[in-house]
């Protein structure tokens, strides 16, 4: 077990000042902390720079590096905001989260309807902060896979379930479709790359193998579906902006499929144009687009 105990122990350690420091504090240690390991990232600069570079293919070679530059940046404020994130409280939210009048309205008219939710976010803003404050302000559930590491796996479990939101692991996902028929709010971020178990749709100028995940659940449960953005602001505040992507409306279908294919397509439209707007915000250094059209034979 001491090739578990070291690593933990080292994840702790790292763990340890945003456990301690105050909020903007970590802000700033956070930033500075990616300042350092900046000019070590090639792979993951350059990473950054080919989707970039796909995404807006308009930008000259210097707004892409510095589209890049302020990437990494933001990353230093995702990790403050992942790290921190277990100490929120609903004064801090009362402080630092800004909502706008409409995404406020769509919140708190889902709530009022006791409706299950498919929360779809995407590796985009602070989503770690979305995760904790969804177990204060709503009935809030999530997916996680485990880590190998038990020690690791117990303590994210900890941290990530530390303001009530109740977690299932991806081997209990069945439990997921539960949650929803009882009225949860269930969180997925699933714009990662879903390799040969996805379906191709349009994501920045390119076929991106893409989750079925969120539109099938709605499909099969009836829950309403929103995409929320959880974006970092000015002086520490978190801007929240919710679209109201609807239900499924089976009727207007010929087959499952079909209606999964275009929820997918609706969901991962809504989220490039969050991008767009704050693109700098955008998990840029992560393979979205590994998995290719014909890598794997019957893919669609």
């Amino acid at each position: 077990m001491v090739r578990y105990i070291i690593p933990y122990i080292f994840l702790y350690l790292f763990y340890l000042p945003f456990r301690i420091l105050p909020y903007r504090a970590c802000l700033v240690y956070g930033r500075f902390l990616v300042c350092l390991l900046f000019p070590l990232a090639k792979k993951h600069r350059k990473i950054a720079y080919d989707n970039i570079s796909y995404a807006f293919p308009d930008y000259s070679e210097e707004r892409k590096k510095e589209l890049v530059w302020k990437s990494f940046l933001h990353i230093g404020d995702l990790l403050a905001g992942t790290l921190f994130a277990p100490r929120l409280s609903r004064k801090w939210m009362d402080k630092y989260l800004v909502y706008d009048a409409e995404s406020l309205a769509i919140e708190q008219k889902t709530i009022q309807d006791g409706v299950g939710v498919v929360l779809i976010s995407g590796h985009f803003g602070t989503w770690e902060i979305l995760v904790q404050f969804m177990g204060i302000r709503m009935k809030g559930g999530g997916i996680y896979k485990k880590v190998r590491n038990p020690y690791v796996d117990r303590l994210i479990h900890k941290l990530r379930s530390k303001n009530g939101i109740k977690l299932v692991s991806t081997e209990e996902s069945s439990q997921v479709t539960k949650m929803l028929k009882q009225g949860y709010w269930v969180g997925f971020g699933s714009d990662q790359n879903a390799g040969k178990v996805g379906i191709f749709v349009d994501f920045f100028n390119r076929k991106a193998s893409t989750y079925q995940g969120p539109a099938l659940m709605a499909y099969l449960t009836g829950a309403k579906m929103l995409l929320y953005s959880v974006l970092c602001g000015e002086n520490g505040k978190v801007m929240v902006r919710v679209k109201d992507l609807g239900f499924v409306d089976k009727s207007a279908f010929s087959d499952r499929e079909a209606a999964i294919r275009h929820y997918t397509e609706v969901w991962t439209k809504a989220l490039e144009e969050e991008v767009k707007l704050y693109p700098e915000q955008y998990f840029w250094v992560h393979r979205r687009w590994r998995t290719k059209p014909g890598d794997f034979p019957g893919q669609i």
